[in-house]
């Protein structure tokens, strides 16, 4: 008896430690490839000449100010940012009205609409837009001309992290309780979705929007496939003429990206929203 109580504060005193390793493991692993990137990009040092004296020497944002400035990734840029804010605005206009009658008017489709929008996920990248093209292709071949025809592929492909936001954020206020009460004190439909459920879906609203801006700014494959200049496919196209211009680009970007989704996981956090990736 008294060994299997000694070895339980022992096993307590273990897991926390075994779970701090494993992070720690976890954070090596992306920083050393993100501290080389970074070297690579601001030091004009050769790696052959890099000795522990000149460590601190020879660093400079020239080559990612020259990146930043070049007409071709600003154009691209500013495409993005449309992209970015018409996946946002698609995405919302189709998800949010879906969760919400789901949420208020039938709970038990929730594990359904949750199959539903993890198929683009299921879906690789080359068969969906091979499939598409070949659809349009024939039938309106203006849309595929047209670098906007990639947002309708972001908001599906963002789809799978912007329903379980906002489920999520419905189920924080308790949105059925909401709508019950509102009806019991005479409200109509569009004013209990108006005036009392969207007003509190805010913060989620928000969240979901910067995972969707988060997930353009980094997706490459649709942009390529439909041969469209977008920030993603630029920077990989100026990376060849400067290498380290375009590796500094694409750390600024990635950080930018890890900025918008710490930000969105401390504004879930705030207003008590929680989610599973599974979404049951």
């Amino acid at each position: 008896m008294d060994s299997i109580m000694s070895a339980t504060p022992t096993r307590r005193i273990a897991l926390p430690a075994i779970r701090s390793g494993y992070l720690i493991l976890i954070g090596i692993y992306f920083l050393l490839p993100m501290l080389a990137m970074a070297r690579f990009a601001f030091q004009n040092v050769p790696m052959a000449l890099l000795t522990p004296e000149k460590l601190l020497t020879g660093w400079s944002v020239s080559g990612l100010w020259t990146a930043i400035t070049d007409p071709q990734v600003m154009s691209a840029t500013w495409t993005s940012v449309q992209i970015v804010a018409l996946s946002i605005v698609l995405n919302l206009v189709i998800l949010v009205p879906v969760a919400i009658v789901t949420e208020v008017r039938n709970p038990a489709l929730r594990p359904l609409i949750t199959a539903l929008t993890l198929l683009p996920w299921v879906i690789p990248p080359i068969a969906l837009v091979v499939g598409v093209a070949a659809t349009f292709r024939v039938a309106a071949p203006w849309f595929l001309a047209s670098t906007l025809s990639l947002v309708p592929f972001y908001a599906l492909w963002a789809m799978p992290f912007t329903y379980r936001v906002l489920d999520a954020g419905l189920q924080a206020i308790n949105a059925r309780t909401l709508y019950e009460a509102a009806r019991g004190m005479g409200a109509s439909f569009p004013t209990i979705i108006f005036r009392v459920i969207l007003p509190n879906m805010r913060p989620s609203m928000i969240a979901s929007a910067a995972l969707t801006a988060a997930l353009v700014l980094g997706e490459f494959a649709f942009a390529s496939l439909l041969l469209k200049s977008t920030l993603p496919t630029e920077m990989v196209t100026y990376q060849g003429s400067d290498p380290r211009g375009g590796l500094a680009l694409a750390l600024f970007v990635m950080v930018v990206t890890a900025l918008i989704l710490g930000l969105v996981v401390k504004a879930m956090r705030r207003q008590g929203i929680n989610f599973q990736a599974s979404g049951f």
